[in-house]
């Protein structure tokens, strides 16, 4: 069951929506439930990110890893892995009529610094799927402008060192890929000068920097 009647209620229509939330549908038992990523070179900012992605935030804790012992498999194994095949899903959920996705911001806007988010923005646009910016309010997104506009898949990072050549790998062109980056953020229809209460400011900001879109 869905839930209780006053909740079915609330949600109305949406209650029979359908989302697909990697985190869930790729199966983390075979990949990474094992271990952590690499551990980086101590005393650098890389290493106290990564110290700081495996510990509770409220705790300060170390994660728990699991023991389900179940076999992981990674980029070397092609068939296998389940990490390596977002544009496959991506393409086959195009298919699907109303297909949306949702790009949930964090309040510094790191996802747009994640290889695997970028690259699953770019491929949506080129598969003509609808994006649906979601910010955590209205004034969280004016002081990352600028660092928006330099965005390079060059410079994202992943979990994995082998996510990100494989994400290289797969997209060739990077200087195309970014322009395209660019266009889908700052055209006059993209994810961010859609924001309507700062769409001056974003305006002022893609002509200062001269982000040039493509036609829409």
């Amino acid at each position: 069951r869905l839930g209780t009647p006053a909740l079915l209620q609330s949600l109305g229509d949406r209650a029979g929506e359908r989302y697909w939330i990697c985190a869930f549908c790729v199966n983390q038992h075979s990949s990474i439930c094992g271990g952590f990523s690499p551990e980086p070179s101590h005393g650098t900012q890389e290493h106290s990110d990564w110290d700081n992605a495996r510990r509770d935030t409220v705790t300060n804790n170390i994660y728990p890893l699991c023991k389900c012992g179940q076999p992981k498999y990674f980029n070397d194994s092609l068939v296998e892995c389940e990490l390596n095949k977002f544009d496959s899903v991506m393409q086959m959920l195009s298919l699907e009529p109303n297909i949306s996705q949702v790009v949930a911001t964090d309040l510094k806007f790191e996802v747009f610094e994640r290889a695997w988010c970028v690259a699953e923005l770019v491929e949506a646009d080129c598969l003509e799927i609808h994006q649906e910016l979601i910010l955590h309010d209205g004034d969280c997104l004016y002081p990352h402008c600028e660092r928006l506009t330099q965005l390079s898949v060059r410079s994202c990072r992943a979990s994995r060192k082998e996510d990100e050549e494989e994400i290289i790998r797969k997209i060739g062109d990077t200087e195309a890929f970014d322009k395209h980056l660019q266009q889908l953020l700052f055209r006059s229809s993209g994810l961010l000068r859609t924001r309507k209460n700062h769409m001056d400011q974003l305006s002022a900001v893609a002509r200062i920097l001269e982000v040039q879109a493509s036609p829409d």
